[in-house]
């Protein structure tokens, strides 16, 4: 089955959001940074609950590319994705949160528990578990090993000149799935009513979408917040 790659942000954008677009031509630093990372933690267990939640809801969503287009199972990096530990929290990275999310003057003070908690984690990496998630296709985690060898065969694919959005076909030995998904941890304020995440999906070429997310708690759902005002697509 073949997949074209249009953003949904651009979906969005289409109805009334303003964003800040990265093009990301360099997008191979984004997937295959060879910056050193510290060693992955288990996710911490006040963390656990509320960040499965929201990594649940925001997979089949439309937050990202290609949640919607027909797939056997989830594929998806074994662990968070983090800042390296020689980047600032404050100012590092290609779409940091303090730049890429505004919030509304009334909810700032709010707004920045959380980056307050993304500044102190944003070099951790937590190992996800693929039993923890709620959603009706099975996920299957890639460890290093495996990101690498999805990345290989799709990474140099340049698409027809005639289709410059056809995505590259899938691997053999990922067939059944469509791109391949991370997620940074999720950062809360203090009463865990507010919280972001950056979610990207991979599928090669010129084929990929990463953006942050914010979600407020309200009637016990995680809501989505119109305050990201950055998008990175290649």
């Amino acid at each position: 089955m073949q997949f074209e790659c249009v953003t949904s942000a651009l979906r969005r954008g289409a109805v009334g959001f303003v964003f800040a677009f990265v093009f990301a031509t360099g997008v191979s630093q984004q997937i295959t940074s060879g910056a050193p990372q510290l060693r992955p933690l288990p996710m911490p267990q006040d963390r656990m609950a509320d960040s499965y939640d929201i990594y649940s809801q925001l997979l089949p969503g439309d937050e990202i590319e290609w949640g919607k287009v027909p797939r056997s199972f989830w594929l998806m990096e074994d662990m968070t994705k983090a800042e390296p530990p020689d980047s600032t929290c404050e100012t590092g990275g290609m779409m940091n949160p303090h730049k890429a999310i505004q919030a509304p003057q009334a909810r700032q003070a709010d707004f920045s528990e959380v980056l307050a908690d993304f500044d102190a984690h944003c070099h951790d990496r937590y190992l996800l578990d693929a039993s923890k998630f709620h959603v009706k296709l099975p996920v299957r985690l890639l460890d290093e090993a495996a990101r690498k060898r999805f990345v290989s065969h799709v990474m140099g694919y340049m698409p027809p000149q005639n289709s410059i959005m056809q995505a590259p076909p899938t691997p053999e030995e990922f067939k059944g799935a469509a791109g391949m998904h991370s997620f940074t941890a999720v950062y809360f304020n203090r009463a865990h009513t507010l919280a972001m995440t950056e979610i990207g999906m991979y599928c090669g070429g010129l084929c990929g979408n990463w953006r942050w997310v914010v979600l407020e708690r309200r009637d016990a759902q995680w809501r989505i917040l119109p305050w990201v005002r950055m998008s990175m697509v290649s």
